[in-house]
Formats: structure tokens, sequence, C-alpha cells
């Protein structure tokens, strides 16, 4: 299960995953993920410096609607 973050309120607080969460629940590299993130690709929370956190709503809407490399399976 995700860890809670005191910074979103109530209802979201499940919803939102780590970057290692994100990464493995996508099967994707660590790296790759924080390049999508920082490029606009996949929309990511900042809320305090060196954290980033993901929505499993806007991972689950970035699985279906982009092609996804061979390298990268589901």
């Amino acid at each position: 299960m995700a860890k809670t973050v005191n910074s979103q309120p109530g209802k979201y607080q499940d919803k939102m995953r780590t970057l290692e969460e994100a990464a493995k629940y996508l099967r994707m590299g660590k790296s790759t993920l924080y390049e999508c993130a920082n490029d606009g690709s996949i929309r990511c929370f900042r809320p305090k410096r060196g954290k980033i956190l993901f929505n499993i709503d806007d991972l689950d809407a970035w699985l279906d609607t982009s092609e996804m490399p061979a390298s990268v399976g589901r």
C-alpha cells in the first residue's frame, strides 16, 4: 500500500505513489519515469523539495493513452 502523504488531504492519500512505487506499477525504470515527469509526459506533484509523487489515476490515464515502447511491459 502507498505511504500516506500529509500534504494531500483526505481521499487522495491512498492514491498517491512515490517515484519508486509508480515505476514498479508502470514496470518502468525509475530514471525513465523521472524523465517523463520532468518533460511533462506524466503528471506529477512535488510537495517537498526532492520528493516526487504520482496520482494512480494519472498513471492509469497515461497507460491508456500512451504507446509504450517494447522494452516497457505491462
